[in-house]
């Protein structure tokens, strides 16, 4: 009989069956899990971008990029301060 399928989709942790798929890099979501950190809009495979194991969009990206002044304190920053920190 059918036994299912054990892949998980890393945004929500439930089974991912082929029709409702995403792989990027060997990773699967849901289609509807595989959307922007920051905006929650809709990515798609040709358009994010992926920082420190969160996706953003191109847009998203560039906005945040633009406001926070650099890649390590995007969304609270508190590594950016660790690193300092432990730099000292």
């Amino acid at each position: 009989m059918f036994g299912g399928t054990r892949e998980k989709c890393v945004g929500c942790d439930k089974t991912v069956y082929p029709i409702e798929k995403v792989s990027v890099n060997g990773t699967l979501y849901h289609k509807s899990c595989f959307k922007c950190t920051h905006g929650g809009c809709t990515i798609s495979p040709s358009n994010y971008i992926a920082h420190e194991g969160k996706l953003y969009c191109k847009h998203h990206h560039i906005q945040l990029i633009k406001e926070k002044g650099n890649l390590s304190q995007l969304e609270g920053g508190d590594n950016a301060t660790k690193d300092r920190v432990e730099a000292s």
